[in-house]
């Protein structure tokens, strides 16, 4: 029973040990590049913007309008709708004219990857910057990417953006649901940054993301499955011995704010969603496979406990939430999701730890029979 009881602990172990190398990969992984002029601004590189979108008519012209007030101007800014039947395209007219060019263009396919191709192809500039079109961007966000870009360039074909969850590019999340949402993604990023940072690219998000246009993998995207340019066109590079060549734009000031899910139900469809595309993960991505492996290990393990030694079930759980909210705190203050200091951060530290573990069970035990869709379409 004794041994029993220590392999059940081994997985906390594992945890433990990951979290704390994404914690001291994580350390200085921010750095606020110093102020240029206007005449040193333009010099920076040209950067196209591609927004493969669907029903998009409320946040589309939000972000256009975002891209409008940028300090450093895309050259051009490429839309391929998706046959939105929300008016979509009209909301984007509406909300004209721009101070760059706008490219329309239909979705040659059906879904994002076919309509990202397409757009990378029609840019005429050497970057192509993939958001979703429902971010939001700082004014200062692109001239941080052209910085960023312009000190690795001859180093790096991808990198990847700061990227977080949030209504609003300049604050915190504005409700507790919105804020648990941020701090569970902002602790997926630290992940996904840290490997970078060691070389070992190991996840990608399209919600934010640069690529040297003429290297992306148009033909490498695994079309048959409905999601995941992000991490395909990742492991594209890695298949080709070519995970140095991901980089990471330091700069917050490049910080991409993505729209939390509304509702729990839609939350809950998302990381379905997700954790369908991991059983997908090409074998290149062999290390977000251990991680996808040993969190479900240490939730599995933790449940286990709690069944056969109470006290042992509730030791694990608590050595588990103490190593979680430290590591969560300190990717919440990189990310910008606390404010200011309140006794509030703390409380939706703790919630999340104790509400994760019930949250990651619900989601693997629905993923079987949970038919998911995602505007309309089935997503997985």
């Amino acid at each position: 029973m004794n041994y029993a009881i220590a392999a059940l602990f081994l997985p906390l172990f594992v945890h433990i040990l990951n979290v704390w190398n994404w914690s001291l990969g994580m350390r200085g992984a921010f750095q606020k590049a110093p102020l240029r002029t206007p005449d040193t601004e333009t010099a920076l590189p040209p950067l196209g913007v591609v927004l493969p979108v669907r029903n998009e008519a409320e946040t589309l012209p939000k972000l256009m309008g975002d891209l409008a007030k940028q300090t450093h101007l895309p050259l051009q800014v490429i839309v391929i709708d998706d046959r939105s039947d929300d008016g979509t395209l009209q909301a984007l007219e509406d909300a004209g004219p721009f101070p760059f060019q706008v490219t329309t263009m239909s979705n040659p396919g059906q879904g994002k990857k076919a309509g990202l191709s397409a757009g990378i192809l029609q840019l005429t500039c050497d970057w192509a910057i993939g958001v979703d079109a429902d971010t939001r961007l700082k004014p200062e966000a692109l001239a941080a990417m052209g910085r960023g870009i312009e000190n690795q360039a001859e180093e790096k074909d991808m990198f990847l953006l700061p990227l977080r969850i949030a209504l609003d590019a300049s604050s915190a999340p504005d409700n507790l649901f919105h804020l648990l949402q941020g701090l569970d993604f902002a602790a997926m990023q630290g992940w996904a940054v840290s490997s970078v940072q060691r070389g070992q690219p190991a996840m990608a998000s399209g919600g934010g993301w640069v690529w040297r246009a003429k290297t992306f993998p148009h033909n490498r995207l695994h079309p048959e499955i409905p999601s995941g340019d992000d991490v395909f066109a990742l492991a594209a590079l890695i298949q080709d011995e070519k995970g140095h060549r991901v980089g990471w734009i330091n700069d917050p000031m490049a910080m991409v704010s993505a729209a939390p899910m509304l509702n729990f139900g839609a939350l809950l469809d998302q990381r379905i969603r997700w954790g369908a595309k991991s059983t997908q993960y090409p074998r290149s991505l062999k290390s977000a496979r251990r991680v996808a492996l040993a969190v479900a290990a240490v939730h599995l393990c933790g449940l286990v406990l709690m069944f056969i030694h109470l006290g042992f079930g509730i030791s694990f759980w608590l050595i588990k939430s103490i190593a979680d909210v430290l590591y969560t705190r300190q990717m919440a203050k990189q990310y910008g999701l606390f404010e200011k200091r309140t006794p509030a951060n703390g409380f939706a530290l703790l919630m999340l730890a104790l509400a994760h573990p019930f949250f990651i069970a619900t989601t693997l035990l629905l993923m079987p029979f949970r038919k998911v869709r995602w505007k309309g379409r089935p997503a997985t």
